[in-house]
């Protein structure tokens, strides 16, 4: 019983932790936009702690296919007016953009990954 109470704390503090990375992610990208180097330098310094903290094999792999992916997507839906950035720096897309998704395809995945290992407790 103990330790079963003891795991289910640790995947809390584990959630916690995943939900204020995701937070503060989403609030640089939401307050500094328009300061296109200073967030693209938060989120890569972000990007390193996140590495820091979820360094294994598939972190690196949803880390890299986010950062790609994310921002062909978003490449080609400015390109065809979808959406539009004010303070675009490449392909009518914030510099910024390949970080913020390679974090948040790590912390979605890290924090769908813990929800599940609650509910199986």
């Amino acid at each position: 019983m103990f330790f079963r109470e003891h795991r289910e704390r640790i995947l809390r503090k584990e959630l916690l932790l995943e939900a204020v990375v995701f937070a503060l992610a989403v609030t640089l990208i939401t307050t500094l936009d328009k300061q296109v180097i200073v967030l693209t330098i938060l989120l890569i310094l972000l990007s390193v702690v996140a590495n820091r903290l979820w360094h294994q094999k598939h972190d690196i792999i949803f880390y890299c296919t986010g950062a790609i992916l994310g921002p062909i997507v978003e490449i080609i839906c400015t390109a065809n007016g979808v959406w539009r950035y004010e303070h675009p720096t490449f392909l009518n897309v914030p510099l910024w953009v390949p970080f913020a998704w390679g974090i948040m395809a790590v912390m979605v995945t890290r924090i769908a990954e813990t929800f599940v290992k609650i509910e199986k407790r």
